[in-house]
């Protein structure tokens, strides 16, 4: 009988080591579901936001293009500097302290190495206080919160004939007038050693 007894003893202490095992298990499990989750989440969040200022960009692309129509000017005004040999396309929009759109700044050429231009911020004035702001007017950033977002937009000249110019230093030369722009907003960012980035396109006709 005491024979028995040890034998049971022994069953247990097998059975609480196998139980421990199984309880660490679904622990981790679920610590790794919790923390894949919380993970996704910022994910999404960084995406909507990202999303988001990208279709701004574009947004201030027809803003400017409206404007010129209500100035009386070409649609396609200062949605590019120079012309020919000299056309650049790359910019940002400059968004001062106070959330308001300025103009195109088309100093910066390169999203991920021009950041005092391409990088957002969120403001820290009274007047736009906790807005996304860009831009660098003279080489000084405008003041604020540093995000993780940077933003480019360009502008591609869409000719008469149809075809579509995304390339600095050329322009609807010998394919008749400008008649359209594509529009190329980009936002990335960089968490957790990966970068992302968010894309809106869209095209910009004079339809006067």
């Amino acid at each position: 009988m005491p024979r028995l007894i040890r034998m049971a003893r022994g069953q247990s202490l097998i059975e609480l080591l196998v139980a421990m095992v199984v309880i660490m298990i679904g622990l981790t499990a679920a610590a790794s579901f919790v923390f894949s989750n919380i993970r996704l989440q910022e994910i999404s969040s960084d995406r909507v936001i990202a999303t988001n200022l990208a279709r701004e960009g574009v947004e201030y692309a027809k803003a400017l293009r409206d404007s010129n129509w209500l100035a009386g000017n070409a649609f396609n005004a200062g949605m590019s500097a120079g012309s020919g040999a000299t056309a650049d396309y790359s910019a940002v929009p400059y968004v001062n302290t106070s959330g308001v759109f300025q103009n195109f700044d088309f100093t910066p050429n390169t999203i991920g190495t021009d950041t005092n231009y391409t990088k957002i911020v969120r403001s820290s004035t009274a007047a736009g206080l906790g807005m996304y702001i860009q831009g660098a007017p003279g080489g000084v950033p405008v003041t604020g919160t540093s995000t993780s977002f940077l933003r480019m937009v360009e502008f591609g000249p869409i000719c008469a004939d149809g075809v579509q110019i995304g390339v600095n230093g050329v322009d609807c030369t010998g394919h008749g007038v400008q008649t359209g722009v594509h529009v190329t907003s980009t936002v990335v960012w960089t968490k957790r050693g990966t970068q992302r980035s968010s894309v809106i396109v869209d095209e910009l006709y004079d339809w006067r």
